[in-house]
């Protein structure tokens, strides 16, 4: 009996010092955290830690390749509050099944987060209150049901060269101002970039690909967005490229919007710039609605099954494009046509008061219809001047030009001199 009594004791004693292991190992990290000074560099091993975790003095924590911290609770893996953390070369895993809880949460200024791989069941990256701070080479992979990265009431950031994929949105911007996204690619979610209420952004070559929609800019002003490619965005009838909600003063420069439903949307949005894009093979090239005075000026649209529909929309610049669609005629030769590309609205007025009249499309009676009630001439797109040839047809034929003209002058010199050798031996 007793025998039994002190083996039931021992395996007590076993037990609790298994969980009194355990605990100190899941605490070791943030005790290895909070030993820290700052300006110290803290590195990790190759094994897995044990979060939450929360970093509040400027300290440098390095991962490596193998360095994982995961979590499953209803608080952030890795937090950083303070200024000026480093985060290098982490794995982030965060396991919950809590709605909004991040994998990683930052707050402050002065941070860099570089090189980590975060995979999350909630939410991946979410910066509240973020200022002069960069995140760069990130891969987030998700499960659709949270965004991929937040900025909020955040301003002077920036990300770049990052990955985000399989989530509601990619990067959903709100209240911020003055950020950078960078060479970023977001793909198989729901909108790539979701910008709301955020002023002088730039998005400068990033890739957003077979999304519901490339890119959603809703009350954004005097932002920049060039050298994109927002592709294959079709999942949804109402898949765009980008779309342009209540947006003003906001430039889109040589972006390519190609194999979308509809590549560019301008909706209830004024005063934009709207030059130098490639709208190819989308089922809509461009379309207005609600949209004055903005300038669309110099884009290639080619290949689309309908290069542009507008309704409500008047007092646009719409000058010197390449539509596919349009009568040539260079009478001048001055790369122009003389013959305006016009787009009427009747269509798209009448499908917008009944959708299912879509099925109409191009249809020999829907055109017949567009002939006999035209719209007022005020509410018709027109492009006065339409380009003849593409920007690259347009290069090709000066490099041609060019060749032809540098022929023609050693041609002529090359004869000059044979002459004035001929007329010398004569003499």
């Amino acid at each position: 009996m007793k025998n039994k009594i002190y083996v039931g004791i021992l395996l007590c004693l076993f037990f609790l010092f298994l969980h009194s292991t355990h605990s100190f190992a899941e605490q070791n990290l943030q005790s290895l955290i909070n030993q820290a000074k700052p300006g110290e560099v803290v590195h990790l091993e190759g094994k897995v830690y044990k979060g939450p975790i929360i970093i509040t003095e400027p300290i440098t924590l390095i991962g490596t390749k193998k360095t994982i911290i995961q979590a499953a609770g209803n608080k952030p893996v890795v937090s950083l509050q303070g200024k000026g953390i480093h985060l290098r070369g982490v794995k982030v895993q965060q396991l919950t099944s809590r709605k909004k809880v991040p994998a990683l949460s930052v707050t402050g200024s002065n941070h860099s987060v570089k090189d980590l791989h975060i995979k999350t069941t909630s939410l991946g990256i979410n910066l509240n209150n973020v200022h002069l701070s960069k995140l760069s080479n990130i891969t987030i992979k998700g499960n659709k049901k949270e965004n991929g990265i937040n900025v909020l009431n955040s301003s002077k950031n920036e990300i770049k060269h990052s990955l985000v994929s399989h989530v509601l949105d990619g990067i959903y911007i709100e209240n911020s101002n003055s950020n950078t996204f960078t060479q970023n690619t977001i793909q198989n979610s729901r909108y790539g970039f979701h910008l709301m209420f955020s002023n002088n952004l730039v998005l400068y070559r990033n890739i957003s690909k077979e999304n519901y929609i490339g890119a959603m800019i809703m009350e954004t002003y005097k932002s920049t967005i060039k050298g994109n490619s927002f592709i294959y965005n079709a999942q949804n009838v109402n898949s765009y490229g980008l779309l342009l909600f209540d947006t003003a003063e906001t430039k889109v420069i040589k972006n390519d919007f190609s194999n979308n439903r509809i590549g560019i949307k301008l909706q209830s949005s004024q005063h934009n710039t709207i030059t130098n894009n490639s709208a190819k093979t989308n089922f809509i090239g461009i379309q207005f609605d609600d949209a004055s005075f903005n300038r669309v000026s110099t884009n290639t649209f080619l290949s689309n099954v309908n290069d542009v529909q507008a309704i409500a929309s008047k007092k646009n610049n719409i000058n010197k494009n390449y539509w596919d669609s349009s009568w040539k005629v260079d009478a001048k030769n001055q790369g122009t046509s003389i013959i305006p590309y016009k787009a009427d609205p009747f269509f798209l007025s009448l499908t917008k008061e009944t959708p299912e009249y879509q099925i109409f499309f191009q249809s020999p009676g829907m055109s017949l219809l567009q002939k006999m009630l035209k719209s007022p001439d005020d509410l018709v797109l027109s492009d006065d001047f339409p380009l003849m040839h593409t920007d690259e047809e347009s290069r090709n034929m000066d490099s041609h030009s060019t060749r032809g003209v540098l022929l023609i002058s050693i041609a002529m010199i090359l004869i000059s001199t044979l002459s004035i050798q001929i007329w010398r031996k004569t003499k």
